[in-house]
């Protein structure tokens, strides 16, 4: 998971836009070209998401469908599937992400918007890959623990049988 961060914040910054500020640390202002990219925001805004308490994580949740109901743009898209996708427990419906970005009109869609949506695919795929894997692991340890107490039950009416005959003797 850590991986997937790592990668998705390399991905943002390689399609930043430069954006000019002043610094202002000498005796004079210089303009400074910084990259920002609304992906960049994205992160910061889901990183301050992942802390709040429930009651206002719902209430950012109804805030995020309003505005994707209201303009149905990418960015308003991308900012509902990222929570959806990896936002808490209470909020995260990670089929309905998975949705919502298959839905991303890529033409309209920016250089890091498509890169973030991508990497949101992929990770939300491997993570319902990983689901189903478990799944499947205790649907078979299930069947093994089921099987452990046949051969239990066995082996007790064997040990049984041998203590009768051995009572006989």
């Amino acid at each position: 998971m850590n991986r997937c961060l790592a990668l998705l914040g390399a991905l943002l910054l390689a399609g930043c836009q430069p954006v000019t500020v002043q610094r202002s640390d000498g005796p004079v202002p210089v303009p400074v070209a910084v990259r920002v990219d609304d992906a960049a925001y994205w992160l910061e805004e889901w990183a301050r998401v992942r802390e709040l308490p429930e009651d206002r994580l719902l209430h950012t949740l109804e805030a995020r469908e309003r505005d994707f109901r209201d303009s149905p743009s990418p960015r308003s898209r991308l900012r509902l599937a990222l929570l959806l996708a990896e936002g808490p427990k209470p909020v995260r419906d990670q089929a309905r992400a998975l949705s919502l970005l298959k839905g991303l009109n890529e033409a309209e869609a920016s250089d890091s918007a498509r890169a973030l949506a991508a990497l949101l695919r992929q990770v939300i795929g491997e993570q319902m890959w990983a689901g189903d894997k478990i799944t499947e692991l205790r649907a078979k340890l299930k069947q093994a623990g089921t099987r452990v107490e046949e051969l239990e039950r066995q082996l007790q009416e064997l040990t049984n049988i041998e203590e009768s005959i051995q009572q006989r003797n």
